[in-house]
């Protein structure tokens, strides 16, 4: 295991010690292997499976398929050029923004050895020492074009122990145990895969078999085909449904194995999930146990269950598998209203033409396979680092990749590394406080107004942005510019093409208008009776009236707050400038009425 690395040993010498590992594994056998096929028993989130892994030891393809009760098959597979995933529920896209290319050059370079060759153009150093018991000898590896890896290796056994690759937002480990002698070669019998940001949801592989061949069979390492399980129901060609923003966040109705209709999160950065109250009215229960992140700075438990049906319209997804998550009150709740069920999301997009009409409150889905777009929509191209669709855009004309998220409800977000990198952070100082929430609990940054922001040749002057400097979750990624959501796409018309990976973006004539809240109360319900104040903003009409964070709101107008909403309080206080609003606030046991009128 890889440790803290300590001051680098003065004995070290990085191509010496990778000598020593290709001796004690196989030496010039190496040279005659072309691929070796691993098979074994898989475990993962408490689920347990099978596992078939191929290395091609000529120029790094690699293919990873696995198979786990209830969660069901998926594989990535990278053919030399590009690395494709099938995800869990069948769909196929390809890892190919910069990221998961430059991350590809390094894994092809670990899986055909690369490291033996004292020859092959890659900076190879000596990093520390760690591990415990017999010490590791950490190496820095890093390929022409690739991801640094630091490569763990056993000065006693000269075998691999460890090696860690960053990820946008954590680092992987992958640790060996248990080499055996198989034919010519000495390979690990154990391997375990874990993000430090998500041990829980590490893969833990037991080998039961290697087969090593001295040819490659290129047919193993072709892109994964996806699984035909989506129709077209009554011979449609495509389907248009209802869509509603309520308290800004993008809900669509889906119906679960005939049920009546059920409200969901349409989250173009997201998964099928099932909230656990939903789960348990279906009849539907858990398995496993892994963690989920999201926007949250920590994460949150899940387990998988598996649906024979998912339909919005017309459209239908067979055997589906989805995420069962206990979101907390404030997730689900929507009043006196049916509660929401969870989010939809990547399955979707992979399948259907998606077609979101903000002014019109209308969904369109067309299947892929016969979509043609013919509107007079900007082209974006869009790019994957692994699920969200990311395109290139520019704020204050400092370019990056954006995540373009359809389950933002909020602002444009602009992450930490890219404000330290381009100077925006020193350029506009500190801002007012913004608090947000995602999967994985609570997020935070700072209130600006960038001077403008540009997407597919569309500028927006003036747009608020959240300037975010998370530690932890999506939002501290070092690899991606920031998140737009609803303050963006909601002046277009915006159409998903995955098939040719491809935003479309029309202008609305009159951009569907997001109004700020007025008040200055920042807000959440965590139960059903009251409103719970969690931020003020400075100089705003609720800090006027003395309105501060850990205050409830008992009542609004004479409506108890059992009978409002979050969104509908979010309705509530982005009214019409001058506005009275009458507020039953609790501070401690302390109770008063305040007349809060909405500003300009």
């Amino acid at each position: 295991m890889i440790g803290l690395i300590a001051s680098v040993s003065l004995a070290c010498n990085a191509a010496a010690l990778f000598s020593q590992v290709a001796a004690a594994t196989g030496g010039a056998a190496w040279n005659r292997a072309g691929e070796i096929t691993a098979t074994g028993q898989l475990t993962s989130s408490g689920l347990h499976g099978v596992t078939e892994l191929r290395d091609d030891l000529r120029d790094g393809s690699y293919a990873r398929r696995s198979s786990l009760a209830v969660k069901g098959s998926e594989a990535e597979v990278y053919d030399g050029q590009t690395v494709w995933a099938r995800d869990i529920s069948g769909g196929v896209h390809p890892y190919d923004s910069w990221y998961p290319r430059a991350r590809a050059v390094t894994e092809a370079f670990l899986t055909r050895r690369g490291y033996f060759d004292p020859h092959s153009g890659a900076a190879i150093e000596c990093a520390g020492v760690g591990g415990s018991g017999a010490p590791d000898e950490l190496v820095r590896v890093a390929p022409r074009g690739g991801i640094p890896a630091v490569v763990a290796v056993n000065t006693r056994t000269h075998l691999i122990d460890s090696i860690a690759i960053r990820t946008p937002i954590s680092t992987d480990v992958t640790t060996f145990a248990d080499y055996r002698q198989t034919g010519a070669l000495v390979l690990p019998f154990s391997i375990s895969t874990a993000s430090l940001f998500e041990p829980q949801n590490g893969d833990r592989v037991e080998i039961t078999r290697y087969a090593v061949s001295d040819r490659v069979d290129a047919a193993d390492f072709q892109k994964p085909q996806p699984v035909d399980n989506a129709k077209m129901l009554g011979g449609a060609r495509a389907t248009t449904v209802p869509i509603e923003l309520e308290g800004r966040q993008l809900f669509v109705w889906a119906s679960i194995d005939g049920h009546e209709p059920m409200p969901f999160i349409l989250d173009s950065g997201g998964h099928a999930i099932l909230d656990g109250v939903a789960a348990k009215a279906l009849g539907l229960r858990g398995t496993g146990g892994g963690v989920s992140g999201g926007a949250g700075a920590g994460t949150i438990a899940l387990q998988y269950t598996r649906v024979a049906g998912v339909r919005i319209g017309n459209a239908e997804l067979l055997d589906q598998p989805f995420l069962v998550i206990p979101y907390p009150y404030a997730f689900y709740e929507r009043g006196r209203k049916v509660p929401l069920a969870g989010i939809l999301g990547l399955e979707w997009f992979e399948r259907y033409a998606t077609r979101i009409d903000y002014a019109g409150k209308r969904l369109t889905l067309t299947p892929l396979s016969s979509f043609r777009y013919r509107g007079r929509g900007a082209p974006v191209p869009i790019h994957f680092q692994e699920d969200m669709p990311l395109a290139r855009a520019t704020a204050d004309g400092s370019a990056g990749d954006f995540g373009i998220d359809t389950g933002n409800a909020g602002i444009l977000i602009l992450y930490g590394d890219f404000l330290q990198r381009t100077g925006l952070l020193a350029k506009y100082g500190h801002g007012y406080a913004v608090h947000g929430a995602g999967t994985g609990g609570s997020n935070s940054g700072e209130l600006q107004t960038l001077a403008g922001f540009e997407i597919g040749g569309h500028d927006i002057p003036k747009l608020p942005a959240d300037f975010t400097q998370m530690k932890t979750g999506s939002f501290s990624s070092w690899t991606e510019a920031g998140d737009l959501g609803l303050s963006v796409l909601s002046r277009f018309t915006p159409t998903f093409d995955y098939a040719n990976q491809t935003l479309y973006l029309e202008p609305l004539a009159h951009p569907l208008v997001i109004a700020r809240n007025r008040s200055g109360i920042g807000f959440t319900k965590n139960g059903p009776d009251v409103i719970d104040v969690v931020a003020v903003r400075p100089n705003s009409a609720a800090s006027a009236l003395g309105i501060a964070a850990g205050d409830q709101i008992l009542a609004v107008n004479g409506i108890g707050a059992r009978d409002l909403s979050a969104a509908d309080f979010v309705a509530i206080v982005t009214g019409r400038p001058g506005t009275m609003l009458s507020l039953t606030l609790r501070h401690g046991t302390a109770t008063r009425e305040v007349k809060l009128v909405l500003p300009k």
